[in-house]
């Protein structure tokens, strides 16, 4: 569905118009049902006529007659239109609910002046009837009836009416109910029938809304793919704080989401002027940036003791917090070493305004980072159920083919058939050779961690593949493992999927040990080989042996990646996430 943008880019709602055709098809206005009260009128009136005809028409029939023609001809062209009454404005309740009942009247009074029960005019009194069901509120509909009938009854056990008399006018004037009802629960019907549709024709546009907008958000984030990278959102943030201020230190600490039940854990994201590990704990943080973090604005120190800013010699700084949609995303620290101007409230505002924005900026980042990598793993399944359904089979059935020719070359007799046959037997054991390459690799792709199928299970189908395809000695050692978030699991799989896949093919190893362990705060996974490793003057690339990705995959969980190696020792993976101590 397409649709445009109006002034400042301001989304326009698609046009309404589009839904007008669904939406009055059970409109009361709208063609059907008045036409329906129309034709039923008239119906009555010929059916009437057609009654008298057959017996003795008398001057008051005729008059009858002539009224009721001119109320259906008055009603033709100023129709009533159906539909409750009690669920319209007043003024135009009441001139609809009056329309309908004198209509009644009119043939009441026409049924009474011909004759009563026996009158040729009483198919057009419950022609009024029904229609007066459809206008008039219910509840009068219900009570009118039930009055007469109790009237009547009154009156023929009373002996003021004749009871044969009174029996007959009951009958009538449940008939005459019954069929107001029913205008009414058609009535009840038709409004049903429309709030459905209008539900219906809203949920539409919705949609088509939230589709135009998702289109723009897709052109938005292709347009400007640098506003939702982590890192160009740091790199802009340190770039303005150093034009305003001019700082000798500038660090930023974000909040670990993913191990929040260890809680108390800051990731490092920058650190100018000043070293700092990885990862902080609560209690090692700054007093300077402790005070930020329990604090909701920014916290200006114009002087500092030594070791209570982020550098030990700071002696002025500027601590922020960073807020995105009610959570504490980060610390933002600016300080001075030299000794000179201190910081002040300016200075305070001046870094307040720019952490407002970069909070949410960083915060948008992180979450597309998730996004991305769970993309990548619906990717992944949709390609391996691809490469199943179609190369699989195909491949399959090749192989099946390929020894269907074998026998029939076999069997043939000709010259050279027994050359063509054994061909053909290679290549139908080479077919089915890459067959189970191929649903080994289709395992590795659709590797799950769910909660029924855990990580240790993930991995040790890793590992198991893995000596299928390359005879390596694979061993997982793994303790009690804690309950682990599927999303984590998934990605600390395939960190040890990339890890187990470059050692069986760059190592030359015989042996494959992994550990892993998590206790339910911190994490870790180690892939160890005995293959040749690397050389002591050979340097790790970033790009190498699939690094990059396991790194991304780590930093999605808040984890790091280690690798060592040297020449002859093997190499070893190790990933560390969560609240996990460095045993050394």
């Amino acid at each position: 569905m397409r649709g445009g943008t109006g002034p400042r880019g301001v989304v326009e709602r698609p046009p309404a118009s589009w839904a007008t055709p669904a939406s009055s098809a059970l409109d009361g206005s709208g063609w059907g049902m008045k036409e329906l009260v129309v034709a039923l009128r008239w119906v009555a009136i010929g059916l009437s006529m057609a009654a008298d005809g057959l017996g003795t028409p008398n001057r008051a029939d005729v008059v009858v007659a002539g009224v009721l023609i001119g109320v259906a001809i008055a009603r033709t062209l100023w129709p009533l239109e159906p539909g409750s009454a009690s669920r319209e404005a007043k003024p135009r309740g009441w001139a609809k609910s009056g329309g309908g009942l004198v209509e009644l009247v009119v043939c009441v009074a026409a049924v009474g002046a011909t004759g009563g029960a026996g009158s040729p005019f009483v198919v057009s009194l419950a022609a009024a009837c029904f229609i007066c069901g459809l206008v008039v509120p219910v509840v009068v509909v219900a009570s009118a009836p039930v009055a007469g009938i109790a009237g009547f009854t009154a009156a023929g056990a009373a002996g003021a009416l004749a009871r044969p008399l009174a029996a007959r006018d009951v009958k009538g004037l449940a008939v005459l109910g019954a069929l107001s009802l029913l205008g009414s629960y058609g009535e009840w019907l038709l409004e049903k029938g429309r709030e459905s549709k209008d539900e219906e024709v809203e949920r539409l546009r919705n949609l088509g809304e939230i589709n135009h907008l998702l289109l723009e958000l897709h052109a938005k984030a292709a347009s400007v793919p640098a506003a939702l990278s982590l890192k160009s959102a740091v790199a802009t943030l340190a770039s303005r704080l150093r034009k305003l201020l001019e700082p000798d230190v500038v660090a930023l600490v974000l909040s670990d989401r993913i191990s929040d039940q260890g809680g108390g854990r800051w990731e490092v994201i920058l650190a100018e002027g000043v070293e700092l590990p990885d990862v902080l704990k609560e209690g090692v943080l700054a007093p300077a940036l402790r005070e930020a973090a329990s604090s909701v604005g920014p916290v200006c120190r114009s002087r500092l003791g030594h070791g209570e800013g982020v550098a030990l010699e700071a002696w002025s700084g500027l601590y922020v917090p960073l807020w995105a949609r009610d959570s504490l995303v980060g610390l933002l620290a600016v300080e001075r070493v030299t000794a000179g101007q201190p910081f002040g409230s300016a200075d305070l505002d001046m870094v307040d305004s720019v952490a407002r924005h970069a909070g949410l900026a960083i915060d948008n980042a992180r979450l597309f980072r998730r996004l991305r990598a769970l993309g990548a793993e619906e990717e992944r399944v949709r390609i391996a159920r691809e490469l199943h359904d179609r190369v699989g089979q195909s491949l399959a059935y090749l192989a099946l083919s390929l020894d269907s020719l074998q026998g029939e070359a076999g069997l043939s007799g000709a010259p050279g058939s027994r050359r063509m046959s054994a061909e053909l037997g290679q290549l139908a054991t080479e077919a089915r050779r890459v067959v189970r390459q191929l649903r080994t690799k289709l395992s590795d792709l659709r590797t799950e961690v769910t909660d029924e199928h855990g990580l240790a299970d993930a991995v040790g189908g890793l590992l198991e593949r893995a000596e299928e395809r390359s005879g390596i000695s694979a061993k997982l050692s793994s303790g009690p493992l804690a309950p682990l978030p599927p999303e984590v699991g998934r990605e600390v799989a395939r960190v040890a999927e990339e890890a187990v896949n470059n050692a069986e093919r760059h190592s030359g190893a015989t042996e494959l040990q992994v550990q892993l362990v998590w206790d339910g705060r911190g994490g870790e996974l180690v892939v160890a080989d005995n293959g040749r490793g690397l050389p002591a003057s050979s340097s790790l690339r970033p790009d190498a042996f699939g690094i990059l990705g396991m790194r991304e995959r780590a930093e999605a969980i808040g984890g790091k990646v280690a690798i060592s190696s040297s020449a002859g020792r093997g190499t070893t993976v190790t990933l560390r996430w969560g609240t996990w101590e460095d045993r050394g």
